[in-house]
């Protein structure tokens, strides 16, 4: 390793360069904790430390986590992390980071290995490093991201296989393993276990004697999740053992976000495909954690290599089949990851199985035009390194800024300071998604405790929402009683108290504590602003100022040019920037409208819930204010909604934002 080091230097420092900007502020970018980081983490502390999950499920094979589950093998993997570091931001981000730091050198072994070039490899180093997807989804621990990285585990020990047949065992290990990871391992896993089969029978690498004793280590490691899968669709009771439980949960989340359990499957299939190819196409699904803009998921200048790379891995495997099962399991893998997207509400974490394969036809792409036109390869590093240094100063500049508000920045820490600077109860307003699971985070509370305790608004909903446990309680107040503290966001109203209190402002969020034993109750002073009801949306014309509504950079309240009122929003120019809204929607249908002048085209106007977009409206251009409506949307159960509108490509005025049940 050393002697390769000194010869050939650079794959060394391309990963010292990936690893930098993967482990630079990783506690702090993304401020806060995403509320899936939470469950994932409180739930590995749980069962760590008291044998079962928050639900009360003991050694669980897949968490029940809000009620429509939550994959638990990167809880299991977190484990160690937390005995070292507790439970903390940083145990919970540690193993997306150490599997990002890993990945990159799974990636350059594999490149090189299908090349049998150490040029390849280095190109390949380099475009894994600096690809915006991989850096973004080592900083946070989203447990989808687990998947992606153990498929190309296996890929790796596929490709050692070819030399040494014993490694197959580890590949169907890895296979199997990647199904506790995420849902549409579910679909992805067994065609590509199949699809291998069949590539490794024709090259003549594999006995039939070898694929019976892997299929079956793959089989049994697989029933645990197979019976999960089985007892949830159709609806049987739990099965509990004295090594593990395959619990039952409310409803099966991956038959929410898949096409195959829905109606109308060629349409919805038809319109998948088509939100995959402009993912792919533009680079962006329109969520701020997953990509930022301009930059996408690979940069813009990836896409042409892509294709090339494309057409040079299908031509070497055609030519060589029977000798290039490598670059065959490759195709197979982006085949079925496009698959995929036919029956998957797309979004970049519900497709990221593409996005290795894409990596890898990139770098294949660049080395071919490299060996092709003289001097080209210096010259796409040097376009792929400038958009990398952009966006790394974007993501460490801007991105913590615009992002805060998504991962409930501050609120760890108010929920702390709430809780030791109170006896009482402690009362937190509905402006968090599913504020609860940070409570358990931060005070790392039993989860027995919480259990004997816990009360739900919507019990066996996909996404129970609680409305107490323990001193804790749930939903916006008017008055905040004596003896208590109350948890609400800095853009919202200060409340009445009914005694003397304090207040304790954090980034995003304010305490009030009262206390009783002070005289005097609230005093003169005390502001005679009321909380809107639990739940509302509100202020939609602007008349309260900024309350009830989240800002981004270049987005504020103004009041120059209103369509009624005396308020209005303003968005500078940018697809970045946005102003949303968060509020509890009860089930029913919902007529959403708003007023809008703009500069210019690209801004959007939509509403979604749980990540899923339920309707979205491009704003035209034009000077004069012009109502867009939204078409109805029915809403089957109780969540968080939220509107939002977002940049385009000139100002935007928007005024008179009404939500109609």
């Amino acid at each position: 390793m050393y002697k390769s080091c000194i010869n050939n230097p650079w794959p060394l420092l391309l990963f010292l360069l990936g690893a930098t900007v993967r482990i630079l502020y990783i506690t702090s970018i993304p401020p806060g904790l995403n509320q899936d980081e939470a469950s994932i983490g409180y739930d590995a502390y749980a069962i760590l430390h008291y044998g079962m999950d928050r639900n009360g499920v003991r050694l669980p094979v897949h968490l029940i986590a809000w009620g429509s589950g939550q994959n638990a093998l990167y809880a299991y993997l977190s484990m160690p992390f937390l005995l070292l570091f507790g439970l903390t931001p940083l145990s919970v981000r540690a193993l997306s980071l150490v599997m990002g730091l890993l990945s990159m050198i799974i990636f350059y072994l594999i490149m090189r290995q299908l090349s049998s070039s150490s040029r390849a490899g280095t190109a390949a180093m380099f475009f894994i490093a600096i690809n915006p997807w991989h850096i973004m989804m080592s900083r946070w621990a989203l447990e989808s991201n687990l998947f992606p990285t153990l498929i190309l585990i296996a890929l790796y020990f596929l490709l050692r296989s070819l030399s040494r047949p014993g490694w197959l065992y580890a590949f169907s290990g890895m296979l199997a393993l990647s199904l506790y990871a995420y849902g549409t391992a579910y679909f992805f896993v067994p065609l590509f276990a199949f699809g291998t089969a069949i590539l490794l029978l024709y090259s003549r690498g594999l006995k039939l004697r070898t694929l019976a004793w892997n299929a079956l280590l793959f089989a049994a490691m697989a029933l645990p999740i197979l019976l999960f899968i089985i007892i949830n669709h159709y609806s049987m009771q739990n099965i509990a053992t004295p090594l593990f439980t395959i619990p039952k949960l409310t409803m099966p989340r991956v038959e929410q976000i898949s096409s195959v359990f829905g109606g109308q499957l060629l349409e919805t299939a038809a319109h998948n495909f088509s939100t995959f190819c402009k993912l792919m196409y533009s680079g962006s699904d329109g969520l701020p954690w997953n990509s930022i803009a301009p930059y996408g998921y690979a940069y813009p200048a990836a896409l042409p290599f892509a294709g090339i790379g494309l057409i040079v891995t299908a031509h070497a495997w055609w030519t060589r089949r029977r000798e290039a099962a490598g670059q065959g399991a490759l195709l197979l893998w982006l085949l079925l990851a496009v698959l995929m997207a036919f029956i998957t509400d797309v979004n970049i974490n519900r497709i990221n199985i593409v996005f290795y394969p894409f990596i890898m036809l990139v770098s294949a792409g660049f080395m071919w035009l490299a060996g092709k036109v003289r001097g080209a390869a210096w010259l796409a590093a040097a376009v792929f390194a400038l958009m990398f240094i952009l966006f790394s100063n974007s993501y460490f500049r801007e991105f913590p800024d615009r992002i805060g508000p998504a991962f409930f920045e501050s609120f760890g820490e108010a929920v702390e300071y709430a809780s030791d600077h109170s006896q009482g109860e402690v009362y937190i307003a509905n402006e968090v998604n599913m504020p609860y699971i940070f409570v358990l985070f931060y005070e790392r509370i039993s989860p027995r405790d919480f259990q004997d305790s816990v009360l739900y608004a919507n019990p066996g909903d996909a996404f129970q929402q609680v409305t107490s446990f323990g001193r804790y309680k749930f939903g916006s107040l008017d008055t905040v009683p004596a003896d208590a503290a109350y948890i609400f966001g800095n853009n919202s109203p200060v409340p009445a108290a009914g005694a003397e209190y304090t207040i304790t402002r954090f980034t995003g969020y304010s305490v009030m504590v009262t206390n009783s034993n002070q005289t005097g109750g609230a005093g003169p002073n005390a502001p005679e602003v009321t909380a809107a009801a639990a739940g509302d949306f509100r202020n939609g014309g602007f008349e309260e100022g900024t309350p009830g509504w989240s800002f981004t950079a270049g987005t504020g309240v103004a009041s120059n040019n209103p369509y009624a009122g005396r308020g209005l929003a303003y968005l500078d120019p940018g697809t970045d920037k946005s102003v949303s809204q968060l509020f509890a929607a009860e089930p029913g249908e919902y007529k959403l409208s708003v007023m809008v002048s703009s500069g210019g085209s690209g801004g959007k106007f939509g509403i979604r819930m749980a990540g899923a977009v339920l309707a979205e409206a491009e704003l035209p251009a034009g000077e004069n204010y012009t109502q867009i409506s939204l078409p109805a949307v029915t809403l089957d159960q109780s969540g968080q909604a939220e509107i939002y509108i977002t940049g385009g490509n000139g100002w935007i005025n928007i005024d008179e934002v009404r939500v109609e049940r």
